[in-house]
């Protein structure tokens, strides 16, 4: 209320001067002219409206006083309104009350300097009040995504300094009657020596313009800039400034983002991919290993379980099988601490399952590897076989004979052990992990028969001797070992035990009435891959073998 009460006290000193205080005096011509302290300012004045003493006496006060009260009640309410009002009423309306005060009640004419400052003042501060309502209205609360909010805050600064020039050449133009031509001319010669000048400061500027125009980085974005990493606290007209991981800030001009290449790693959206490389011994089956690991992962509380973490075989080194562990972080700042996280739990993994991390040594020594010896894996057969109804009959020299004639194959979780209508080379014979039979029913849908364990048998037609041909599709439930039988090594065994070959007949029968059932329509059970067959092999399998990969 100062400046209020400061031009009320002037504009009642003016309206008092102007009611005539002081005397009169006439003139040896015969004129009048008033005399005293009051008398001469009269005289200069003239008549003084009464309209414009009762503005300023009474109506800028009371103008001020509601403004402010308006205010008050913005700042509870609608507190994005409060910049523009206060502008008009801490800037425009003080000037407005200057102006007229000079030119209504001094009756000092337009042309005087001190009538020129505060005509100025008014219109630059009506200017600045529109252009922040404006901005207001526009674009403080834009919903996300529209037009509104996709405009950079940079192009706002700039479009209101372009508004703000023209509107003060215009009033330098109308106020003062400057000459706008001679001051473009200079203008554009005075850009043209700043330009040369200052050429790596305005790229960084035209460089920061398009930048904040495609806006490939925002505010909080974790980005990678050639050796700098951190996440972006500014963007500016010359630079970008990075909080680094260490809590250091770190300033990238514009030009050298517009030139070169960058990672944004919180686009297209926060989620952030880890990968753990890990390697592990020759020995260690890779499908025990996944499966460790994604567990292992999946205790972690900061990983994701959608997407599902995944354990990839990246190569065959010299002294380990490599693997990479994925798994998902809702955003890159959580991924530094997951990632170390998974690097603690892997080591305690491999020392409770007895999982082997081999590393590069110098020395020669001899390789010693912990799989079974051929000897080891013959005595677990021959026990197996021995505890075989059918080769059980057979003496322990007539199965060690067999056995070196057999072959031990190993297949991975879901792989095609047997293809369905190819011919069989062998009987298999289970020696550790499951097996399901699964056959196509009418519709082409996978339906279970069973699932084989250990010590069980599969590809029986093998001891026909024409149509040895399989009728379902054998796929490993888990890493599995079989022992295959030639088929000529079969036949040899049959001969010599009739237990065998009613065992073989038997099964042959069960499985037969099996396979009717499902081609009728009546088994519904789906195979434990839940995926269609894999399309079959056409041709002669390599060596004889019917066994084949998916």
């Amino acid at each position: 209320m100062n400046s209020a009460l400061l031009f009320a006290a002037a504009a009642s000193s003016a309206a008092a001067a102007s009611s005539g205080a002081g005397g009169s005096a006439v003139t040896p011509s015969g004129s009048t002219t008033l005399i005293g302290p009051g008398g001469a300012v009269a005289a200069a004045l003239g008549q003084v409206n009464p309209f414009w003493v009762f503005v300023l006496v009474l109506g800028f006060p009371l103008l001020m006083l509601l403004l402010g009260e308006a205010l008050r009640w913005l700042q509870r309410h609608q507190p994005v309104f409060v910049a523009p009002l206060a502008i008009l009423r801490n800037w425009t309306l003080p000037a407005l009350a200057f102006y007229l005060l000079l030119v209504e009640l001094l009756a000092r004419p337009r042309s005087a300097v001190g009538v020129r400052i505060s005509e100025t003042l008014v219109w630059l501060t009506l200017i600045l009040a529109a252009l922040s309502l404006l901005n207001v209205i526009l674009f403080e609360g834009a919903p996300q995504g529209s037009w509104q909010a996709k405009v950079p805050k940079l192009f706002r600064d700039l479009g209101r300094f372009l508004l703000v020039l023209i509107g003060s050449a215009i009033v330098l133009s109308s106020v003062w009657g400057a000459d706008l031509g001679g001051f473009l001319t200079a203008l554009g010669v005075g850009s043209l020596v700043l330009g040369l000048a200052l050429q790596d400061s305005l790229g960084n500027i035209f460089s920061g313009v398009a930048l904040l125009f495609e806006q490939p980085i925002a505010m909080g974005d974790w980005v990678q800039i050639g050796d700098s990493l951190g996440q972006v606290v500014e963007v500016n007209w010359r630079s970008v400034h990075l909080k680094t991981t260490n809590d250091d800030l770190r300033v990238i001009p514009n030009s050298e983002l517009s030139k070169g290449q960058f990672t944004n790693f919180s686009r297209p959206t926060s989620l952030h991919r880890v990968e753990v490389p890990i390697s592990f011994s020759y020995d260690d089956p890779p499908n025990r290993v996944r499966q460790l690991l994604i567990g292992a992962a999946l205790e972690i509380p900061a990983v994701l379980h959608t997407p599902p973490p995944d354990v990839v075989v990246v190569s065959y080194g010299d002294f380990a099988i490599n693997y990479k562990v994925q798994v998902f972080a809702p955003d890159y700042l959580t991924g530094d601490g997951i990632q170390d996280e998974i690097n603690r739990r892997i080591w305690y993994l491999a020392k409770r399952h007895g999982l082997t991390m081999p590393y590069p040594v110098q020395q020669e020594v001899p390789y010693v590897s912990t799989a079974p010896t051929h000897l080891q894996q013959g005595v677990a057969s021959l026990r197996l076989l021995k505890s075989t109804p059918g080769f059980a009959s057979l003496s322990s020299e007539r199965l060690e004979q067999l056995l070196a004639a057999c072959e031990v194959r190993s297949y991975a979780t879901h792989e095609v052990v047997l293809h369905r209508l190819m011919p069989l080379d062998g009987l298999y014979l289970i020696l550790s992990g499951e097996a399901e039979l699964v056959l196509p029913d009418a519709t082409g849908r996978p339906c279970s028969l069973g699932v084989l364990l250990r010590g069980e048998c599969f590809g029986e037609k093998t001891s026909l001797l024409h149509g040895r041909i399989a009728e379902t599709t054998v796929l490993a439930c888990d890493d599995l070992e079989v022992l295959v039988i030639p088929y000529e090594r079969l036949q040899e065994v049959l001969v010599e035990s009739p237990r065998l070959a009613a065992d073989l007949a038997e099964v042959i029968e069960i499985r037969q009435r099996a396979v009717a059932k499902v081609l009728e329509g009546g088994l519904q059970r789906r195979g434990s891959a839940g995926t269609p067959l894999p399309e079959l092999v056409e041709g002669p399998a390599v060596g004889g073998s019917a066994s084949g990969g998916m």
